[in-house]
């Protein structure tokens, strides 16, 4: 009975709601003249409105009872979200990823990273001191190092997020932090001064639909992932098959690790 009430009211929104997707469309369409940083923020309220929506979509309406309650599961949540609005089951390239447009290259063969050669999941969350969602304002890139302007959009500490605007981080990884894309990364704090925990490999890249992209040794990402073809950024690059893509909802579980650490 409850089932049937569901889909009838699920069915109910649809038929009566109006076509947003078309509505979002016409707003990009208008992007022509704007600003790379606008034409980002339109694409990630596009984004997040998604999320909402699906969200939402979990309001199931009794009608026996006369009342309304929240089907907040975190599994058929995370279901819904993957199968439905990513649809992250089969392999793709990266290429078929919705990224922000940008004129920064990928990879900078010149450039030698500082720190531990191999990458292990349990080595860098010990390090890592902040997790920070941010978008690259600028990457100005050096003879043997780049430096990055960053607006953080989420900075998490173990214990909470922590409020910060914006900050400058110098670094040497070749893998390059691109401008106007939005990146997920460890961070270790020293006197006032922060870099990334690990240089030696990719970062975690988060695309305009809420996906993300990563190498394979985030352990704690790879349960719900699929593999993500045709990333070779260098013939340098060690990374290019063992990239795999995912539901940027996935990164909840590389925090709950690093928080029990």
């Amino acid at each position: 009975m409850a089932k049937n009430i569901k889909l009838l009211y699920k069915k109910h929104i649809s038929d009566t709601a109006p076509d947003m997707d078309k509505l979002w469309d016409r707003i990009e369409g208008q992007l022509e003249n704007k600003t790379d940083r606008d034409q980002t923020q339109i694409k990630v309220s596009r984004r997040n409105y998604r999320k909402f929506a699906a969200a939402a979509a979990s309001l199931v309406l009794i009608i026996g009872g006369i009342s309304l309650f929240a089907d907040v599961t975190k599994q058929s949540s995370e279901s819904v979200d993957n199968a439905d609005d990513l649809n992250i089951s089969d392999e793709k390239t990266y290429e078929q990823l919705s990224f922000s447009r940008t004129d920064t290259k990928a990879y900078e063969s010149s450039y030698v990273p500082k720190g531990d050669e191999y990458f292990t999941e349990d080595s860098v969350l010990e390090q890592t001191d902040f997790f920070a969602d941010v978008t690259v304002l600028s990457a100005r890139l050096d003879s043997d190092s780049a430096t990055y302007t960053l607006r953080i959009n989420r900075l998490v500490s173990k214990t909470g997020e922590v409020s910060e605007t914006d900050m400058t981080v110098e670094s040497s990884t070749p893998y390059i932090m691109q401008e106007n894309r939005e990146y997920f990364i460890p961070l270790r704090e020293e006197n006032n001064t922060y870099s990334i925990v690990f240089e030696n490999a990719p970062q975690i890249e988060i695309s305009l639909e809420g996906e993300i992209v990563f190498q394979n040794g985030w352990k704690s990402l790879v349960e719900n992932s699929a593999t993500l073809k045709g990333s070779q950024k260098s013939k340098n690059d060690y990374f290019y098959d063992r990239m795999r893509y995912s539901s940027e909802d996935d990164l909840q579980n590389l925090i709950d690790k690093w928080r029990s650490l």
